[in-house]
């Protein structure tokens, strides 16, 4: 284009030929931590300029000096047709640097076990930047993050946001051909420009004209109030016992404390150095420098020395953080379009204004980037390496969960990091829990509303995984169903209160309260219940019905039922009844059994009793033995009876001298004299083994074994005659016995004969003596 007699600013689009354009003004602005943005109005003869091929392309804006051209390189964010005037069509440009796509992509990912260097890296690349676009000149280490989120933000946002967190911040180098993102943590990494270190201030003065030498016009000071120290605080689930803390010494006169709480920090030396970053923070916005200039080739992230200025102590080195550029040259334009221009614009003229710290004073960002809060809940479902029934927990009882938006395509327990459970109860040593299974849905909810710490809430059903109590249930119920089938049912229906527990195996179940009147509920369970549905429901107290066995703690007492009804302990014993119709018929011991009484125990047998012993069987009473048997006894093997006190036996078969006997029993009585104290009693049976018999007696074996005690009766018969002789011997020794004590009752006689006559002589004597005391 030849209308321009002179230019100082050039715009070109690598689309279109070098001399398309022509400028006519520009703004632009840069910074730390932000994409440059100039805007650039431009004017063109061409009219059918393809917008698509403009936006598509890289484009730079130069500011033309005689010293060396200072370039901006990048790419169109927006490209603008507008009038015309004459032959000439007006257009407007953006331009940005290639790190401004990054605000183009919005995501929604997680990122595990890497640090914020790493995704820092991950993302600039996904967003369309090569390793030529960036270079990270950083210095701190950073820890490893288990689990770090995106959620609904751009990857500029986020990569702002933590680069922001950490301290981290970004400025642009420009080189010939393409500019070049430097992300960096230390003031180490700038350096001083090319073009020159030096800057002098000369403000203006008089008719001074704006577009005489490249100097520093105005130059301000601004100072803040700082705190005198700051302190963090958090929490990290991973060590509760731990005082997750951190502080730093802001300005030792400032005033204030800054107590910052849920940072995201994990370890006291984390929170000590996100404190001193946070201090830091604070430091750098405590004296800035506020100027203006002529000087194109100040640049954000750049070092410059000042001098010539009238307080000496701001003659030092400074570090431009801050720049906004102005810029036009329409006045060269011919003189057809010059119309409506100031004074100003009729000469090509430059300026900016800029804000500067001192170079010895670390920058941080400011944290503005708006953090992604996360409001409410998020549907997520379990996830588990395995293809087994219950998902994975760690040895802190925590789950995987796959989110819903997460595009990675990570499965197998690789979708995300390890995250609580919210339960109702919990502790050291106890709590609750129910295992939740692979692919479960399950509500997720973030603390502090950060993404990146998320908690499981609850599960909640859905069509596929309905809830246990729905609208077909017959009454409202709370009900407890673990996927194997095993259930606690509880009613609260206002008299009709009961618990119901049960579970599939060997079909068993107890009832607690009231009766079920639903039948159909125990249907459901697989089974029929007590015997049939209705002896179940209609039971008013409590139930328990097993089919096969029911059993208890190996060392304390069972229930158990084998195709009848059997109370059995741990070590062997059992009281059974082998049929449910039967009562209970027997009691069994493997090994040995011993019954103590303090006090009073009856045992009755109304039918017949068989006692066998094998081996050898004693008795021992002491105090009083009364058995009294209404059928038979018999005894297959040696039997001992020790009795100590007083004996008696009554049959209700054959009997013979009854009375005799009692009157022996009251000689005895009246021979003792009086009956001897219980001092002790102790029945110990030792190595006893009782066996449980099953066997139905007929009528044809009842007179078989009436028979056979007939022949028994009959040897007691003898055995009585044995005892009515001994009992006639024993009442001659006790007829002795008798004429001995008369004769000692006789001699008892003589014996008081003799001491009367002794007396009697005494008397005489005395008689005697009173005399003669008498004659004295």
């Amino acid at each position: 284009m030849a209308f321009l007699t002179q230019k100082k600013f050039d715009f070109v689009s690598s689309a279109l030929p070098k001399d398309t354009f022509v400028v006519v003004r520009f703004r632009g602005a840069e910074g730390f931590s932000r994409c440059y943005e100039f805007e650039i109005e431009l004017v063109s003869t061409e009219t059918e300029i393809d917008l698509d091929q403009v936006l598509s392309n890289p484009a730079a804006f130069t500011i033309l000096r005689e010293d060396g051209d200072i370039p901006f390189h990048g790419i169109l964010a927006e490209f603008e047709q507008q009038h015309q005037v004459d032959e000439y069509v007006f257009y407007r440009a953006v331009l940005v640097p290639k790190l401004w796509w990054l605000s183009l992509t919005h995501h929604n990912q997680v990122f595990l076990d890497k640090n914020v260097t790493e995704i820092v890296r991950e993302v600039l690349k996904d967003g369309g930047l090569t390793s030529l676009d960036f270079d990270l000149r950083l210095q701190g280490n950073y820890p490893q993050w288990e689990y770090i989120c995106q959620y609904r933000e751009s990857h500029l946002n986020f990569v702002s946001r933590w680069m922001e967190r950490e301290g981290m911040y970004y400025y642009f180098e420009q080189g010939e051909d393409a500019e070049k993102a430097i992300l960096t943590d230390s003031k180490m990494a700038h350096k001083e420009m090319e073009q020159g270190k030096t800057m002098y201030y000369s403000p203006p003065s008089g008719l001074d004209d704006l577009h005489r030498e490249e100097v520093i016009k105005t130059f301000v000071c601004r100072q803040k109030m700082l705190p005198k120290s700051l302190k963090l605080r958090d929490y990290n689930e991973a060590t509760p016992s731990l005082d997750v803390s951190g502080s730093a010494d802001v300005k030792s006169n400032g005033r204030g404390e800054v107590y910052l709480y849920g940072e995201h920090f994990r370890t006291p030396e984390e929170g000590n150095g996100l404190a001193k970053i946070r201090a830091e923070e604070l430091l750098c916005h405590e004296k800035r420098f506020y100027g203006e200039s002529t000087i194109p080739y100040l640049r954000p992230g750049f070092l410059f020395d000042l001098k010539g200025h009238y307080r000496l102590d701001f003659n030092q080195t400074y570090l431009t953080i801050e720049l906004m550029h102005e810029g036009s040259q329409a006045g060269f334009l011919l003189a057809g379009i010059q119309k409506g221009l100031s004074e100003l614009e009729k000469q090509p003229y430059y300026r900016n204004s800029f804000v500067a710290i001192p170079g010895s004073v670390q920058f941080r960002p400011e944290r503005k980037t708006e953090k992604s809060l996360f409001h409410g809940s998020l549907s997520a479902k379990i996830d588990a390496a395995g293809s087994g029934q219950y998902a994975e927990l760690d040895e802190e009882g925590r789950y995987k969960v796959l989110l819903p938006f997460d595009l990675s395509n990570r499965k197998d327990g690789k979708a995300s990091a390890w995250v609580r459970m919210v339960q109702p109860y919990a502790g050291s040593d106890h709590g609750m829990h129910f295992p939740l299974h692979k692919g479960t849905e399950v509500l997720l909810t973030f603390i502090d509303g950060n993404p990146d710490r998320p908690v499981i809430s609850g599960a909640v059903p859905n069509p596929d995984t309905p809830s246990v109590v729905t609208s077909s249930t017959e009454t409202p119920q709370c009900d407890i169903r673990t996927s194997g089938g095993n259930e606690i049912n509880f009613q609260d229906t206002e008299g009709s209160e009961r618990i119901v527990i049960h579970s599939p195996d060997q079909d068993s179940l107890v009832k607690l309260g009231a009766p079920l009147e639903d039948k159909a509920w125990y249907k459901r369970m697989g089974f029929d219940g007590l015997g049939t549905v209705s002896a179940l429901a209609d039971y008013k107290g409590t139930a328990i019905k097993a089919a096969f066995e029911l059993v208890g703690l190996a060392s304390g007492h069972d229930v158990g039922v084998e195709n009848g009804v059997e109370l059995r302990t741990a070590n062997g014993l059992k009281v059974a009844a082998r049929k449910k119709e039967e009562a209970i018929g027997g009691f069994t011991s493997p090994g040995y059994a011993t019954t103590s009484v303090t006090g009073l125990a009856s045992h009755s047998v109304t039918g017949y009793q068989d006692v066998s012993t094998k081996g050898w069987y004693s008795f021992s009473v002491v105090g009083t033995y009364d058995e009294e048997i209404m059928g038979w006894g018999k005894y297959l093997a040696a039997k001992k009876d020790t009795v100590v006190g007083l004996a008696q036996k009554v049959y209700g078969g054959i009997t013979k001298a009854a009375g005799f006997v009692k009157k022996g029993y009251e000689s005895v009585v009246k021979l003792i004299g009086s009956e001897q104290k219980v001092v002790a009693e102790e029945i110990e049976m030792t190595e006893m083994k009782t066996t449980l018999t099953e066997e139905e007696t007929s009528v044809v074996a009842e007179e078989v074994e009436m028979s056979e005690s007939k022949t028994s009766f009959a040897e007691e018969k003898t055995s009585i005659v044995a005892e009515d002789i001994e009992l006639g011997e024993s009442f001659t020794r006790m007829a002795e016995e008798e004429t001995t004590v008369v004769a000692e009752e006789i001699e008892m006689t003589e014996m008081r004969t003799t001491l009367s006559s002794e007396e009697n002589d005494l008397s005489g004597e005395s008689n005697k003596m009173a005399g003669l005391i008498n004659l004295m």
